[in-house]
């Protein structure tokens, strides 16, 4: 693992992936609702191309398989059977509830998702008291990973510069997003090392080695 000069004062996590492992459930989510209108995903495929990137473009990829422009009520009954699965079997990833509870660094949370998706993750897994007011959600500045727009607007907001912030990802858009802002960016790979993930990045296999990592 690579280590920091300096311990970072800011360090900002994502959602889907990176705390939370909601990834897995919304991949089922699309696999099964797109069923409905003639398309074949795989479960495994869903999470393969879609981990990462913003809604729109997965709507509009799916509408590429599907040959034609889907409902304008798509996203929302997509949406809704999201949350219900995530109600029902959203799970924390390994070791995230008591690796905030430790962290001495100030820490905030940036995700491609909108606030109610992201705060239903958190409620559900118990990790919502602890990022209660430091919540930043790509849809505040309309802008998605891998644009750095959402990182650097968090760290405005909280009056920190970016070159003193890291950020804790584990989709590759995520951490072109994080490199992009100019930040430190720590990788969260718990299977396997992505391909294309630049040399510069630290990586982790477990949410526990990140104190050390931090410095």
């Amino acid at each position: 693992m690579k280590h920091p000069s300096a311990t970072p004062e800011l360090v900002i996590f994502d959602c889907d992936g990176t705390l939370v492992d909601s990834e897995v459930v919304a991949a089922r989510a699309w696999s099964e609702y797109v069923a409905g209108y003639g398309v074949t995903l795989s479960p495994e495929d869903a999470l393969a191309r879609f981990r990462g990137v913003s809604m729109k473009w997965c709507i509009s990829h799916i509408e590429q398989l599907h040959g034609q422009p889907l409902p304008a009520h798509f996203e929302q009954e997509l949406r809704a059977l999201m949350g219900g699965m995530l109600e029902q079997h959203l799970q924390p990833i390994s070791g995230a509830v008591e690796m905030v509870e430790q962290l001495h660094v100030p820490f905030a949370l940036a995700s491609n998702a909108p606030h109610h998706k992201i705060e239903l993750c958190l409620r559900v897994t118990g990790l919502l008291p602890h990022f209660a007011g430091r919540i930043f959600s790509a849809y505040d500045v309309q802008r998605w990973k891998p644009d750095p727009a959402l990182f650097l607007f968090a760290a405005e907001r909280l009056g920190v510069a970016p070159q003193r912030c890291a950020v804790v990802e584990d989709s590759l858009p995520g951490v072109q997003a994080g490199l992009a802002a100019g930040m430190q960016v720590i990788a969260l790979q718990e299977h396997g090392v992505h391909p294309e993930l630049p040399a510069e990045v630290a990586v982790i296999t477990h949410l526990a080695q990140l104190r050390a990592q931090l410095g």
